[in-house]
């Protein structure tokens, strides 16, 4: 940030998870977000854009269009966002609030048991999630809340897969994220879905080179590439991405994409959309 208090483009992505080419297409679309032009011609923003465009993003990771939520007051994107209440979402944001990872560590593993894997990811792990991003948003809490609640969460899950065994028929799956897309969480529920259904589960992580994803599910034969993709991942360039990784894949491969950005892709041929969890 400099000295004005005003962010550059580049740190507006970093902190809403939007690119440069999706808050440009909004600006030209919706006319939001409103920048200043320095005389470089570079973009800045100020804070309070920045924090309308954080809730654009999460009701647009929900799946409302970009249109909806541009036009929508604040307090109806927060309705977006978290429409009812949630006590076990409440709950554990509490502990978010107060930095009490014991107690955030406790709720999750309770939830868990008493939910089971599927309601505890659709409504408890993924609602919680937004209601940290509203926090952070409206600039309740801070960064290292996030960060906390982030690690947390992913060593949860990761924990929780271990305790899942792969069973015959059930197939090998290897999971990841294309070049330029770092959202984990979404990649780990994915992963822990395809675990407690059975299947033997590799999880190569985000951000990975296409030649990668391709050398390491032939090296270990796996039955499906899965990728997990994020609203802030899709387009023409994601598109043309998973048309690269579907050449360099054996035929017998099948490639299944998932997650909110998937939902909105245009369908790539040989690439199937996931209509679950399994993907994420």
């Amino acid at each position: 940030m400099d000295p004005t208090g005003l962010r550059s483009i580049g740190e507006v992505c970093a902190e809403t998870g939007l690119t440069v080419d999706v808050i440009r297409a909004w600006e030209r679309r919706y006319g939001f977000p409103v920048s200043q032009r320095l005389p470089t011609g570079h973009r800045r923003y100020e804070e309070d854009v920045v924090a309308r465009l954080k809730l654009m993003a999460q009701a647009v990771t929900l799946g409302h269009k970009p249109s909806r939520a541009a036009s929508a007051s604040e307090a109806d994107l927060r309705k977006l966002i978290l429409p009812g209440g949630n006590t076990r979402v409440e709950a554990l944001f509490a502990g978010v609030v107060a930095m009490d990872s014991d107690r955030i560590r406790q709720l999750l593993r309770q939830n868990m048991l008493e939910l089971g894997w599927e309601p505890f990811l659709l409504r408890v792990a993924s609602p919680l999630l937004d209601r940290v991003g509203i926090a952070s948003a409206d600039g309740d809490i801070e960064i290292h809340h996030e960060h906390l609640i982030s690690e947390l969460l992913e060593d949860f899950l990761r924990t929780i897969r271990q305790e899942f065994h792969s069973q015959p028929g059930r197939g090998r799956v290897l999971l990841c994220t294309l070049p330029g897309e770092r959202h984990r969480l979404g990649l780990l529920m994915a992963a822990l879905a395809h675990a407690a259904l059975g299947a033997r589960t590799e999880v190569l992580g985000e951000d990975v080179p296409i030649a990668n994803i391709a050398e390491a599910a032939i090296t270990l034969k796996v039955d499906k590439v899965a990728v997990s993709m994020s609203v802030y991942f899709t387009g023409e360039p994601a598109r043309t991405l998973l048309r690269e990784l579907r050449e360099r894949l054996p035929e017998a491969c099948r490639l299944v994409i998932g997650g909110k950005g998937a939902a909105r892709l245009r369908l790539v041929p040989g690439i199937r959309k996931a209509k679950d969890l399994c993907v994420g």
